[in-house]
């Protein structure tokens, strides 16, 4: 009988051994810093919340391209600066955005970006929300700032 609980506890034992080992190792790895291109480009989607939020539509509008595109899920498309003016400042009431990123991959130059987007604004004084998914590709301007090329959506799958 004594053999059998020695047999019993060494698996656990190994297990157990094997997870604090593991847990210690990752510990202990060192962590890439993130490239400032990532940097810049995260704190360019919290402007973009900041601005829609103090209802500087035009500011938001101002984070694109000038010959930036935006493309609807039912395949509508504003593209250029008149039409994305037009498009964000047409929202008469905005109350809150947040943005969720998923993945962010690209280099210095150009860079993509998935998420989830949160929107609310008020129609006809009722508070709506819209919950899109989101792929953004944005590219740096000879100026050094990064703009929104291209900016895809689609209505969010329940998760």
């Amino acid at each position: 009988m004594e053999t059998e609980r020695v047999r019993t506890k060494r698996p656990l034992a190994v297990a157990l051994g094997g997870l604090v080992f593991g847990t210690l190792a990752c510990r202990s790895a060192p962590v890439a810093p993130l490239p400032a291109w990532q940097g810049e480009l995260e704190a360019r989607v919290r402007e973009l919340e900041a601005r829609y939020r103090a209802g500087n539509l035009l500011g938001v509008a101002d984070l694109y391209a000038d010959d930036g595109e935006i493309v609807d899920a039912s395949g509508r498309r504003v593209r250029g600066r008149t039409e994305l003016d037009a498009y964000w400042s047409g929202i008469e009431e905005p109350l809150d955005w947040r943005l969720a990123t998923h993945a962010l991959r690209g280099s210095e130059h150009v860079a993509y970006q998935t998420g989830t987007s949160t929107l609310s604004l008020r129609q006809e004084g009722v508070p709506v929300t819209y919950v899109t998914d989101f792929l953004v590709v944005w590219r740096r301007e000879p100026d050094g700032e990064w703009k929104i090329e291209l900016d895809l959506y689609w209505p969010s799958e329940p998760r």
